[in-house]
């Protein structure tokens, strides 16, 4: 794994952490409700399954392809 971190939504240029705020703030909790709005991930989606963990995790900085879930 690269040790390169993903920290935003490249198209809307929008940092993870600004979208969990939004999200947060709109009490919003699903990635459609997210694109519906133009938060994020409009453009190339290339984002999608970091804002998903983002938001079932409250991470918001990820390894390139450490988007998965992960079994314990």
């Amino acid at each position: 794994m690269t040790n390169k971190t993903v920290v935003m939504c490249v198209c809307h240029r929008r940092s993870f952490q600004e979208v969990r705020e939004i999200a947060m703030d709109k009490g919003w909790a699903t990635l459609d409700e997210l694109l519906e709005n133009k938060v994020c991930g409009t453009g190339c989606a290339m984002c999608h399954p970091y804002v998903r963990k983002m938001l079932a995790t409250g991470e918001t900085a990820f390894h390139i392809g450490d988007w998965g879930t992960r079994s314990a």
